[in-house]
């Protein structure tokens, strides 16, 4: 009685866990449909994540995370599910990674993608045509990169230069300032001597003044003297 009640629980929880995976599918899907694609990956993770061994939902996922925009976790899916399949599913698996690739623009990896795809399945059209056009857009990305590196270099050695100019400028600046400098410190100077000696120019003047002034006076009391002298009063006594 205990084993047959065993069974009976053990036959209904998986029938109830196979039941929910089930469930996420649907919901999954119908999201999908609706474009809500971010709802749609979150239930297909569940119902992967619950689904047996021998249920494989990652195309599905993967094509639902490239929807998404969600481009390397479309190329991480992708590339989990690539050694599981056979030729034929391989082509397809590769040609998604390429696809996911393209959209990071990393066109070499995109290329190196639908290469592994050709070698499973040389027909695809599709393929060859993503293939030249990867090829072509790595052109392109390298001649922009080179591109930008010359004008890179050129700014950086106009910029050498701009500083280099600015350098002997202010070199100049400075050297003009210093001469300005001496200019004015002798300027002062000579001002400071001219000041220093006009004093004494001045007093010598001064001196002179003075020595024609008392030789002027001298004089005149000379002449007064000689005059007392020569004067008879008309009386003899």
């Amino acid at each position: 009685m205990r084993v047959v009640i065993a069974v009976l629980l053990f036959l209904t929880s998986f029938h109830s866990f196979s039941q929910e995976w089930r469930d996420s599918l649907v919901v999954a899907r119908s999201s999908y449909k609706k474009g809500d694609y971010q709802k749609a990956l979150k239930y297909y993770k569940s119902a992967q994540k619950k689904a047996p061994k021998s249920v494989d939902l990652s195309d599905e996922m993967g094509q639902t995370a490239y929807k998404a925009r969600e481009f390397d976790r479309a190329e991480k899916i992708y590339n989990q599910s690539g050694s599981k399949l056979n030729k034929s599913k391989k082509s397809k698996t590769y040609h998604n990674i390429g696809n996911s690739r393209m959209q990071q623009k990393n066109y070499q990896g995109a290329i190196d993608a639908y290469k592994e795809s050709l070698k499973n399945n040389p027909n695809d059209k599709e393929t060859r045509y993503n293939l030249s056009e990867s090829i072509r857009r790595l052109k392109d990305q390298q001649k922009k990169n080179n591109k930008d590196n010359k004008d890179n270099k050129k700014n950086k050695e106009q910029q050498k230069n701009q500083n280099k100019n600015n350098q002997n400028k202010n070199k100049d600046k400075n050297q003009q300032n210093s001469n300005n400098k001496n200019n004015q410190s002798n300027s002062n100077k000579n001002n400071q001597q001219n000041k220093s000696k006009l004093p004494n120019k001045a007093v010598d003047r001064m001196l002179d003044q003075l020595a024609k002034k008392e030789a002027e006076t001298k004089k005149k009391t000379t002449s007064r003297k000689g005059d007392n002298l020569g004067t008879v009063s008309g009386k003899d006594w």
